[in-house]
Parts: structure tokens; C-alpha cells; sequence
């Protein structure tokens, strides 16, 4: 009977410091995690150089031990994996790039395999993106859903030049991040573009862009339109306000003139009442 309650106590102080460590993390996690899409927008679109390669590991490293600490401490293991599975996949795939030099796995350099992977770690990421954004933005709002559009464009359109860098994207003009910027963007607002994508990581993506712009374009819409009704409504209530004031000073002058004629009809009746 004792060791049921000694149980319970150590599964809430476990819990106590999980929650501990993750308000000690949170600004530096906050702030690596926008770094780490950034690097890999970088990376998908460009490449990274040896420094910001370093720095890409050192993240890597950083995010990783963060995940081991907050593992260790966490009471219940499987929950925790089966909610950051996404977290555990991200720290996974960058260790693929140093098991490409085995011999048993060369067939990962097939470029195939790189646009999935490259698929796979650009969702990883983004979701890790996801959760920067909801720690930077507690309020979840307008603004917290516009700094998630700006992370799915950004992450979104690298992702497009990655996977979609063929013949038929360049002869229609999209042959840099800004014009695949662009193109990611009219995907987002439901308007589409003459390009259909031609790889299977591109239309997947694709896809997922799509989805996201159709759930996330109407709540906007519908937050603008609202912002402005707000602000007629606001218009007509001050409107409304000196309205109400000129009415209310014109009463009172009619109550003055009324008080005024009150107190002169008694003494005009005794004046005619006089020989």
C-alpha cells in the first residue's frame, strides 16, 4: 500500500521537473529552432558551406541532448515517444549523412532516395518549426497562425526547387527560390499556378501546401473581415456617441427655455392683474 503513493510522488516530481527544464529551454530551443529551418532552407536551395554546416551539427547536437534530457526525465517513456516521434524522426535523419559513407547504405545517394529523405526531412523540420512558433507566439491568434503561413512559404517554396529543379520548371520561368517562393504563395491562397509539379515529392508537397492554404485561407479571411467589421462598428458607435451628445445638449437648452418661460408667466399674469 505504501509503495503506490511513494509511486505517485516520484510521477509528479518527474513531471514537475520535465516542465522545469522545458521553461529553462525554451528561449534557446525557440531560437535554435528558427535557425535550424533557416540552415535548412539554405541547404535545400543553395547548400551549405563548411561553417554553417558546423553549425547545422552543433544544433543537431544541441536538440539532441535537449531530447535525451527531457527522455530521462519523463515518468512515462512510451507517452513521450508517441507524442515527439516527429522530434525523435528529425534527430534521426541528420545521422544518415554520416551513415552514407558505408558501404551497405551508398544506395542512398540515388537521387531518389535524397528527394525522399529531403521530403521526409523538410516535414520533420517544419513541425519542430511549428512548435518554435507556438512557444514565440503563446497566444494563439491571428499572428500566430500568419508566422506559420510565413514558415510554410518559406520552408515550402526550398522545398519546391529541391525536389521540382527540372527541364519543365525552368522552361516556365521557375528557376530560383523567388520564383518558387511565388509559386508556393498563390498555392497557399487557393489561386494555383500554370506548373504542375513532376516528381512524387513535389505533389505530395504540393498537396500538403494546398491543404494547409484551404484550412488555414479561410480563418484569415474570416479574421480580416472581421478586423474591418470591427472597426465600422467602432466608427458607428463614435458616430453614434455625437449624435447622442448633440441631442442631449439640445434637451438641455429646450429644458433651460421651458424653466425660463416658467418663471416669467407668473409675474406677466400679476402685471395685467394690476388697475
Amino acid at each position: 500500500m505504501s509503495q503506490r503513493p511513494e509511486a505517485e510522488n516520484l510521477h509528479r516530481e518527474r513531471l514537475e521537473l520535465l516542465r522545469h527544464l522545458d521553461r529553462l529551454t525554451d528561449g534557446p530551443m525557440t531560437v535554435l529552432g528558427f535557425v535550424w529551418l533557416g540552415l535548412l532552407v539554405l541547404d535545400l536551395t543553395r547548400g551549405l558551406t563548411p561553417g554553417l554546416q558546423f553549425l547545422s551539427n552543433v544544433i543537431w547536437v544541441l536538440f539532441v541532448l535537449d531530447f535525451l534530457l527531457s527522455f530521462t526525465v519523463a515518468p512515462d517513456k512510451r507517452a513521450y515517444l508517441r507524442s515527439n516521434w516527429l522530434t525523435l524522426v528529425s534527430l534521426l535523419l541528420p545521422a544518415l549523412r554520416v551513415l552514407r559513407a558505408i558501404r551497405a547504405l551508398r544506395a542512398l545517394r540515388l537521387l531518389r532516395a535524397t528527394r525522399s529523405l529531403n521530403l521526409v526531412r523538410l516535414l520533420t523540420s517544419l513541425n519542430r518549426g511549428f512548435r518554435a512558433a507556438g512557444r514565440a507566439v503563446r497566444r494563439r491568434g491571428v499572428g500566430y497562425v500568419a508566422l506559420l503561413t510565413l514558415l510554410v512559404a518559406l520552408v515550402g517554396a526550398a522545398g519546391m526547387l529541391a525536389f521540382e529543379d527540372v527541364p519543365p520548371a525552368r522552361e516556365s520561368g521557375l528557376t530560383g527560390y523567388v520564383p518558387w517562393l511565388w509559386w508556393t504563395a498563390m498555392v497557399l491562397v487557393t489561386m494555383g499556378s500554370d506548373y504542375f509539379p513532376k516528381t512524387a515529392e513535389g505533389r505530395f508537397l504540393t498537396w500538403l501546401l494546398a491543404l494547409y492554404g484551404f484550412a488555414v485561407f479561410g480563418y484569415i479571411t474570416a479574421s480580416v473581415a472581421s478586423f474591418f467589421v470591427g472597426r465600422d462598428q467602432d466608427a458607428e458607435g463614435g458616430e453614434g456617441e455625437v449624435t447622442n451628445a448633440a441631442l442631449r445638449r439640445e434637451l438641455s437648452a429646450l429644458r433651460q427655455e421651458v424653466a425660463a418661460l416658467r418663471a416669467a408667466l407668473p409675474k406677466r399674469e400679476g402685471e395685467e392683474g394690476e388697475p
